[in-house]
């Protein structure tokens, strides 16, 4: 009778465990990037002069790394390979490195000149300095009021 018991309390646990790596699974799903990418770290600056974005990509080359500008955003993206160890048989304890394609969105807001934008990488870390420019929008101006002949009392 014991042995019975102890059977169901093994297919039990076995039925706990596969419900947790389910969830698991799904939980994946639900993630904001695609399966395989990572996201570099960014702060975003901003000087008397300019708005700077600077991101750490360890280990890219400027081949690596593509930016691109459209109005208030810009979009950093590149691909990271890692080098591995040549082994036949490779079994990692931790694997914590970005590694694969990541794309990166950063939206600034304060009136920039993308157009005299520049990009630099050096040590890991990739600056992007934008000048600031004046915002004129907010200005108020006062807009003259044409008067389309022939409406007046004739």
């Amino acid at each position: 009778m014991a042995a019975r018991f102890e059977s169901l309390f093994v297919i039990s646990r076995f039925q706990a465990e596969l419900d947790r790596l389910f969830q698991e699974a799904l939980q994946i799903g639900e993630s904001d990037l695609p399966l395989g990418e990572w996201q570099p770290s960014i702060d975003v600056v901003e000087t008397p002069a300019s708005v700077q974005i600077l991101a750490e990509l360890p280990g890219f080359s400027a081949a690596d790394l593509r930016i691109e500008v459209r109005g208030t955003r810009i979009l950093i993206s590149g691909t990271k390979s890692t080098a591995l160890p040549e082994a036949q048989r490779l079994k990692f304890h931790c694997l914590e490195r970005g590694h694969g394609r990541f794309s990166r969105e950063i939206h600034v807001f304060s009136p920039v000149n993308t157009h005299k934008g520049t990009a630099r990488l050096a040590d890991g870390l990739l600056t992007l300095d934008f000048p600031k420019i004046e915002d004129k929008r907010q200005e108020a101006r006062v807009l003259h009021i044409e008067e389309a002949e022939g409406t007046a009392d004739e």
